[in-house]
């Protein structure tokens, strides 16, 4: 049974992604909508998750179109 990531894993996870995609064409955006999700999001989970799920529209548009 997967575990549950614990936030310092979380924020780990975002710094990683965040150097990975900073040269993204998107990068900008992801910024100006963490300061949003900041304002708006008290809880630094749910602060987390949100910005980690930025990330992956990050990752997967950035990929190739897949033929499924």
């Amino acid at each position: 049974m997967p575990t549950v990531p614990d936030l310092a894993e979380l924020e780990a996870t975002i710094a990683r992604m965040e150097v990975r995609y900073a040269g993204h064409r998107l990068f900008a955006d992801y910024r100006r909508l963490c300061e949003r999700l900041t304002d708006d999001l008290s809880d630094p989970r749910d602060l987390a998750l949100s910005k980690a799920a930025v990330l992956m529209l990050l990752k997967i548009e950035s990929e190739p179109p897949s033929n499924s």
